[in-house]
């Protein structure tokens, strides 16, 4: 990387007023002489910049500015031209995605450092310098905020006159790669928030879980030695596979594979290398020499990972010294190295602190190990970027996201300290009660250092008018709430059944007499509608809490649906900007397919089943064994923040019947004797019990890459090896060596044919011969090891059988024709 591009020179932020320079008049009483100007051919983002100007200026003052490609005084010039270079400003002396707003004169001056379409800053990035000044200009002199995307999202003070003190004002970004993801970013709407919040990149990362990509699950047949040895034995990949990263031939591939990548696209000028999710890493004696303990007695993997990434990015390097292979380091390689490794310069890390995800840094140790890493890494490398999601759950139940001022106030100043060079931190998909948080995340990620409460207050106040006390009130109450749930109890970044009871439906009463009060006061249409739209989410959470018997006469609340209701709101909203995009489910033209069933009478030799748990997304299907309707009843549902639907389907695909997943009421599906249905159910990370009556039942291990999903409690799962099968394969799956699981295997003459043990080992998968006389019902028996704990359990079958489980003998349903 060229090294200017690693530095970011930040220029303070402020005023210069000489006093010796008249004001520029730039509105009165609604008129103006003043003109946009800029050249024909600037940049689109200039382009883009001007537009806005004369829009929001118009709006502010009610004068509309013409835009000229001229110049002529008196004007507010934009970008770089021969009038501000006659002026003596130089976008060369401003930092990338920087810029100078200047007073000369009876003209106005902003500009910085633009790329032009399809232009790369020597960081593989864009620069949008004069844009970002439009932005500033706006803010700063005019009053205006983007509170959020959308028609109802900017606060736009009106005045007939608009004055300009002299001014000499300049500032650039500290990070040079800002990036808010999870926030529908692809909607055209939250593109244009994200611009006017000036988040960019001059630098350019991609560091995304990659090693699939570059080493499929197909080189597997051939190349066995590419992938993780476990217990002595190469393991198939499944779902999220590793790879023997001391082979010297697969350091080989992916660096061969990545210079192809830059071959065939040279405006990319980065790629990932990062290991793909979870654990599993290989055992062989290569690699294990290069683990170590971590601070906590773990296991750490960093020293193997940085001497791989090492590896691969020396050999990318013969051929593209210049282009960067940018990794992760996280989870079992979060900590560094004991013995430093230097890094090859063409290496760029993004620590992703998945120790503090969610609210964790609530937790003074955490904080204190959070700074313990990140100096740590820092005598490591100076090429570093931040990846988070510290401030909000993974959810779409509609709980206000608490906004952690505190923990923001944390992360960010000491970033800048570090000088970390970027930062990629989850922001929340739903704006009705995520607003408040994207906007903080979005100003932290231009100034690090910027004031947070005052930040909070501003947004809160200017958001929602008379009606901003209240609604600050209620996120301040949630953030005190979850400080003390995480103090105490603790968490991750689901929404967990603990914190919707202690943070949320400890405290929903005054929730709802908050926003009711604020509702009241609120006379701004704009505030109304961001009120509305943090309402619609308390009516999907206030469901949540419904269904968790969590409140006392829910139907006396403003917030209150009933089931179909809620529906129909889910219907209504999925193209909502204000509530998370709830998943519709469409089934896949392999998934839901005519299939053969047969109920079995009578299993011998099979065990009553165990009180099992099942986690995820399931495809079941069941057959109606009377004429009377089938029911499944829900039970211990920990749905995570997940609105879980179900949907049924006849026997030729045809969708019936869409439906919330309840405890309160069992699904009843109508179905004659002899006549089967699909049942389709999106979990997410949810997970429930279930009992059925009226049918016998089977699940299909395809809904998931891993196989069927147990959650703490595994069972008997039972399976038809068909006549003419002279082998199958079985593979179970947990995440060893913290999350273990083992189970037996046995014939249908109840023979003990196989052991799998996920102990050491993510993954034991088991090519299985087939004897005469072997052709029947099989049974896998999932259950706890000696060592570990049981939480996350999958059994997934091999080609050649149906995939498909029944887990409870006297309603065995046997399926064919599925695969």
């Amino acid at each position: 990387m060229r090294k200017h591009a690693m530095v970011s020179l930040v220029l303070a932020f402020g005023v210069v007023t000489a006093g010796c320079a008249a004001p520029l008049e730039l509105v009165r009483d609604g008129g103006t002489l003043f003109v946009i100007y800029h050249e024909a051919d600037v940049p689109s983002s200039v382009a883009m910049a001007a537009a806005d100007l004369q829009d929001y200026l118009s709006k502010a003052t009610g004068a509309k500015l013409a835009i000229a490609n001229e110049p002529g005084e008196p004007m507010i010039c934009l970008g770089d031209n021969p009038a501000s270079r006659a002026e003596g400003l130089y976008v060369a002396d401003i930092p990338l995605e920087g810029f100078r707003i200047v007073t000369r004169g009876r003209n106005l001056y902003i500009l910085g450092p633009d790329t032009g379409d399809g232009e790369r800053t020597p960081g593989g990035g864009t620069s949008t310098g004069t844009r970002n000044g439009v932005y500033t200009f706006l803010e700063k002199f005019v009053g205006i905020r983007w509170l959020m995307p959308g028609e109802h999202g900017d606060y736009v003070p009106r005045s007939p006159d608009l004055t300009i003190p002299d001014t000499d004002l300049s500032d650039a970004p500290f990070f040079l790669n800002r990036r808010l993801p999870t926030i529908q970013n692809r909607r055209p709407e939250v593109k244009l928030w994200s611009q006017r919040q000036r988040l960019g990149l001059s630098l350019y990362l991609w560091h995304g879980h990659s090693w699939y990509r570059w080493v499929p699950a197909g080189y597997f047949e051939e190349h066995p030695d590419f992938f993780a040895m476990n217990v002595g034995v190469r393991t198939p990949p499944v779902a999220h596979h590793k790879l023997c990263i001391t082979n010297p031939e697969l350091i080989r591939l992916f660096a061969d594979r990545m210079i192809a990548s830059f071959d065939r696209s040279p405006e990319v000028y980065t790629l990932s290398i990062s290991p793909s999710d979870g654990r599993g890493w290989c055992e062989c004696p290569n690699c294990r020499a290069l683990y170590e303990e971590d601070p906590n007695g773990e296991l750490s993997v960093s020293p193997a990972i940085l001497t791989f990434y090492n590896a691969v990015a020396r050999l990318v390097a013969q051929k593209y010294p210049d282009k960067l292979l940018a990794g992760y380091v996280y989870s079992d390689y979060i900590y560094p190295p004991k013995e430093p490794i230097e890094l090859a310069p063409n290496v760029f890390l993004v620590w992703a602190m998945s120790d503090a995800y969610g609210y964790k840094l609530f937790r003074p140790e955490v904080q204190a190990d959070w700074e313990r890493i990140l100096a740590g890494w820092m005598q490591v490398t100076d090429r570093l970027a931040y990846y988070d999601l510290p401030v909000i759950f993974e959810q779409e139940a509609g709980a206000p996201n608490p906004v952690a001022l505190s923990i923001l106030k944390f992360i960010y100043p000491r970033l800048k300290a570090a000088g970390i060079k970027g930062v990629y931190v989850y922001g929340c998909p739903a704006w009705g009660h995520g607003a408040p948080v994207n906007y903080l995340l979005a100003r932290l990620a231009w100034d690090p250092e910027a004031d947070v409460e005052a930040l909070f207050d501003e947004s809160c106040d200017k958001a929602y008018a008379e009606g901003g006390a209240d609604i600050n009130q209620m996120y301040r109450m949630l953030d005190a709430a979850m400080e003390r749930h995480y103090r105490t109890v603790g968490g991750g970044y689901t929404l967990t059944l603990p914190i919707i009871e202690n943070v949320y439906a400890a405290n929903f009463e005054e929730i709802e007499r908050l926003y009711r009060s604020a509702r009241r006061k609120a006379r701004d249409e704009d505030a109304r509608e961001r009120l509305r739209m943090l309402g619609d989410n308390l009516k999907v959470f206030h469901w949540t809490l419904r269904n968790a018997g969590m409140l006392e006469e829910p139907e006396r609340s403003v917030f209150y649906l009933s089931d179909a209701e809620l529906l129909d709101f889910i219907d209504t909203h999925q193209d909502s900007l204000a509530v998370s995009r709830m998943k519709v489910y469409t089934p896949p033209r392999e998934e839901i397919v005519p299939v053969s069933v047969e109920a079995v009478a009578e299993l011998p030799g099979a065990e009553p089943p165990a009180n099992f748990r099942l986690r995820g997304d399931q495809h079941m299907i069941l057959y109606a064994t009377g004429d009377g309707p089938i029911e499944v009843t829900f039970r211990n549902v920990e749905a995570r923040g997940k609105l879980v639907t179900c949907h049924l389907f006849d026997a030729e695909g045809n969708q019936l019947e869409r439906t919330l997943m309840s405890v309160e009421a069992p699904l009843v599906i109508q179905a004659a004797g002899g006549e089967h249905r699909h049942l389709v159910i999106m979990a997410g990370q949810a997970s429930f019990r279930l009992r059925i009556t009226g049918a016998a039942w089977a699940l299909s291990d395809r809904m998931h890459t891993s196989g069927l999903h147990f959650l703490g409690q595994g069972t008997p799962a039972y399976f038809l090896v068909p006549e003419g099968t002279t082998s199958f394969s079985l593979a179970l799956r947990a995440a060893a060596p913290g999350e273990t699981a083992v189970a037996e295997l046995y014939a249908p003459d109840g023979r003990l044919v196989a052991n799998f043990d996920c102990t050491q080992t993510a993954v034991d998968f088991k090519a299985i011969p087939v004897g005469p006389g072997d052709a029947g019902f099989w049974k896998v028996s999932v259950e706890r090891a000696d060592v570990g704990y049981f939480d996350d359990a999958h059994v997934k079958q091999g080609k050649g059988l149906s995939g498909y489980f029944f887990l409870v003998p006297d309603q065995a349903l046997v399926v064919t024709a599925a695969r």
